[in-house]
């Protein structure tokens, strides 16, 4: 049952909504309709506006705000823009609400709100100088589009925080991934952990970029960036989490289907670990059975030769010499602690993530998540695994050649070495390995059918 305040609150929203021209009288008589039935004290303006269609927009303008009784705060005005969805607002519309937003802020820009409202002030002016000037006015509508969808992920956040719970944006990070793409994104948005979905786009065919478009028009949890360049996969996470707003990440990758129940897993995984703490979850394939990557060593120069030169079988004579992944272990029960986790699954609060400085931008694709969970380590944080999460992982969906993924993922192992090796010994050892596994691995991907990334 709705208290008084919450009418009030309500009828705040309804009176912002009108005056900035999102709901008709119609909308207005519907909800007094709904709210008049209803026990406990009413307000009695109610009456009124069962009637407003044939009373008038100014009367019903007037007994919204009698029943509010207050000035807006900011967040009720974004309460209010929430019905917008900012993809699908024209140059003009987008002109017209600007410039009815100003009228409905209270006079002084600096009012006690959690969400800051101050640069829709600028926004007449701007589509002003812009008509006036000559120039076009669609750069200006752009960056007002931009403000709204800031504006409500900010609400979300809030809503988040006041209900006592973590927001979640999802990173995904695309480059001609595949139909399983949309799948991916399918589940995002069904998820109701998920607060955000933040695809940044590394280049993809003209019919993808054309279904999240599509996608655009309808969902409020999806934002888009990147513009098509193919900047490397940690760059491409590390851009998302630019546009997140969310105080938890999740990076998943773009032929993955997280499951449900996989966010409060990771969350609830956090409690046995420290910051900064990367936490990451069960990979496994359409065939159910659990994929590498999820549960790793660490990278040492053994584990890279156990690994990627198949000298793991030596491990009796050298303890050392192992292979880096443990899928063929026996599954522990919960989470655990862990030398290394995967990108195509991996959750961080922003708090962890910002103070690790996000991914090594020097890593294209492959090994950055190691490199990553290492530096987690090295500042007293936590790696963590956890069964309880999972994503299922269709691996090879891109068109991109094998022998390109191996080499870059050559390259990633080269680059961690020279990052991490510290004794002069170490490092000859690291230039004499680098090169052979750059070998094996371009000769397997000549000689093999592609495989699920390592």
């Amino acid at each position: 049952m709705d208290t008084l305040e919450d009418i009030r609150d309500q009828a705040q929203i309804l009176g912002l909504r009108l005056r900035l021209d999102l709901v008709d009288l119609s909308g207005v008589e519907a909800w007094a309709d709904a709210t008049i039935v209803g026990d406990g004290p009413l307000p009695p303006e109610l009456v009124d506006l069962c009637l407003a269609r044939r009373r008038g927009r100014d009367v019903a303008l007037a007994r919204l705000a009698a029943i509010a009784n207050a000035e807006p705060t900011a967040s009720q005005i974004v309460s209010a823009l929430s019905i917008v969805n900012p993809v699908r607002l024209g140059d003009a519309e987008a002109e017209k609400l600007a410039i009815a937003l100003e009228t409905v802020i209270p006079g002084s820009r600096h009012f006690d709100a959690p969400i800051a409202l101050e640069p829709a002030f600028d926004f007449p002016s701007d589509f002003w100088r812009a008509r006036v000037g000559g120039g076009q006015t669609g750069e200006v509508a752009d960056a007002f589009r931009a403000l709204l969808a800031d504006l409500q992920a900010q609400a979300r956040n809030e809503r988040a925080r006041l209900a006592g719970r973590h927001t979640v944006s999802a990173i995904v990070v695309s480059y001609h991934t595949g139909p399983v793409l949309m799948d991916c994104l399918d589940a995002l948005e069904l998820d109701p952990e998920i607060d955000e979905v933040v695809f940044v786009d590394n280049g993809n065919p003209a019919g993808a970029q054309a279904e999240i478009r599509r996608r655009l028009t309808r969902s409020l949890k999806l934002r888009v960036t990147g513009g098509g360049e193919n900047r490397g996969f940690a760059a491409g996470v590390n851009l998302g989490a630019k546009v997140a707003v969310g105080d938890r990440l999740l990076v998943l990758n773009p032929d993955a289907i997280l499951q449900s129940g996989s966010v409060t897993a990771l969350e609830a995984a956090r409690a046995h670990g420290a910051e900064p703490m990367v936490v990451g979850g069960r990979i496994f394939g359409p065939d159910g059975v659990e994929q590498r990557g999820g549960r790793r060593r660490r990278l040492t120069l053994g584990t890279a030769a156990g690994t990627f030169l198949g000298l793991s079988r030596l491990a009796r004579l050298h303890p050392a010499i192992m292979s880096i992944n443990r899928n063929e272990e026996p599954a522990p029960s919960g989470p655990v602690a862990m030398g290394a986790v995967s990108g195509a699954l991996m959750y961080l609060s922003r708090a962890g993530f910002d103070r690790l400085g996000g991914f090594d931008e020097n890593y294209f694709l492959h090994v950055e998540d190691l490199d990553l969970c290492r530096r987690a380590e090295a500042d007293g944080g936590s790696v963590i695994y956890t069964p309880l999460a999972s994503a299922l992982h269709h691996g090879a969906t891109s068109d991109a050649p094998s022998v390109t993924i191996e080499r870059h993922k050559a390259a990633g192992l080269a680059r961690y070495f020279r990052k991490f090796s510290r004794s002069p010994a170490q490092r000859a050892f690291a230039a004499i390995l680098g090169p052979a596994i750059t070998t094996v691995l371009v000769l397997r991907a000549r000689l093999a059918p592609r495989r699920s990334k390592t």
